[in-house]
């Protein structure tokens, strides 16, 4: 609900006082009234640009997927863990594997190709300087869905996706190579790269596939490479820095152009008709539809994050009295939903009625019943994943 600035209430105020009873009752309750009838038509109005935000998302993955069989005889699309990037006929993609820390060149070629090499070296280049500005632009299924949810709703939040390098200090050692510094790289992973071919769906071409395995980064290094949001918005919203951390490390391997077909975008992989839908409503004081490019903006996204554990944490777990209880609570909510949670206890998705039976476990009882009891594999593989690497990023983030 929208309350009046304060000076049009002191206008407001001695006008009601000399009204007759009955008038400033009436006054008040068709006042009231209006309030009620307007934040139900907004609510009305929200749910129904969701539906179609969902339904366009559904349109385009499908058409993307379509085009992609065509070309390629498959339906490879970016992961939480992968990116993929194809070019824009089509005919060649690249695959970031964040968790095999592979990168795959795939062109599509005659098997005696003159320019392969060529080709390979432009495609690595691309990678060695590319960054989340860049890849979004590059990235046609994100692009087509914004336009047209932009053009749908009146309540998109989009945002500028910054220039940030996305694998080149990793690949070159630096954020800010020099062109000679580019060129010796691209090099290098060419030569190490490792050819393998098979068939392609049109006839007389051969899928030249090239496998480049990435240097080893520690996982601190790509968590530092967000430190400054995380930190920020960890202390504005209440929570661990070190539970964000692992979220992200868990949700995307620290991937920034991270989708899934969920779909959920980016770092903390936030769902845009449910966590989106929360946290933005904690941010901006109204629930707002959160496009691609809002979320490919690294800043937004770890922001989004850390508001919805604050929600999780603060207000939908708040009944369960443990901290330690409500943080397994919580790591499972930010996976599956709260209601999911309370199924595991309770068997129905009351929150509170399954807090009576989560206070009287300890919490080591508490983690192992979300283990064992969770409705899907996937949140009980979570639990698995994210504990132990938040207890691992506790030494790190201490006191901070």
């Amino acid at each position: 609900m929208r309350f009046l600035p304060f000076g049009i209430l002191a206008l407001i105020f001695p006008a009601l006082m000399i009204m007759p009873p009955s008038s400033t009752a009436q006054s008040f309750e068709d006042y009231m009234k209006q309030q009620q009838s307007a934040f139900v038509s907004y609510q009305e109005q929200i749910n129904k640009e969701f539906q179609e935000y969902q339904k366009i998302i559904e349109e385009e993955f499908n058409n993307f997927k379509n085009e992609i069989k065509k070309n390629w005889g498959d339906e490879v699309l970016s992961t939480p863990t992968q990116w993929v990037e194809y070019s824009r006929d089509m005919k060649n993609r690249t695959l970031v594997d964040y968790e095999k820390n592979t990168i795959t060149v795939e062109i599509q070629a005659p098997e005696k190709a003159d320019n392969l090499h060529k080709e390979l070296q432009e495609r690595i280049k691309n990678l060695v300087t590319a960054t989340s500005a860049k890849a979004f632009e590059n990235d046609t299924l994100s692009r087509n869905i914004e336009k047209r949810v932009i053009e749908a709703s009146d309540n998109v939040l989009t945002d500028k996706v910054k220039p940030e390098p996305i694998l080149t200090k990793t690949l070159t050692g630096t954020d800010r190579p020099s062109n000679r510094q580019v060129n010796r790289t691209v090099n290098e992973l060419a030569q190490k790269s490792v050819e393998t071919q098979r068939p392609a769906p049109q006839p007389g071409n051969r899928i030249h596939s090239f496998t480049i395995t990435l240097p080893d980064v520690r996982l601190s290094d790509k968590a530092g490479t967000y430190e400054k949001e995380i930190i920020k918005y960890a202390r504005e919203y209440k929570i661990d820095p070190a539970l964000v951390v692992a979220i992200m490390h868990s949700e995307s391997s620290f991937n920034p152009m991270a989708k899934s077909h969920i779909p959920a975008y980016g770092l903390m992989q936030i769902v845009p008709r449910s966590a989106g839908k929360d946290a933005s409503q904690l941010v901006y004081g109204e629930q707002k539809l959160l496009s691609p490019s809002y979320l490919y903006n690294a800043d937004n996204n770890i922001k989004m994050g850390a508001a919805y554990l604050h929600i999780l944490y603060y207000r939908y777990l708040s009944s369960i009295q443990n901290p330690e209880s409500r943080l397994y609570c919580s790591i499972a909510a930010y996976n599956t939903g709260a209601g999911n949670v309370a199924r595991a206890f309770t068997g129905n998705r009351n929150i509170r009625r399954a807090a009576e039976t989560i206070n009287k476990l300890t919490p080591e009882q508490v983690y192992n019943k979300l283990v064992a009891d969770l409705p899907y594999d996937e949140t009980r593989n979570y639990m698995k994943k994210v504990t132990p690497r938040y207890k691992g990023y506790q030494t790190s983030y201490s006191g901070r």
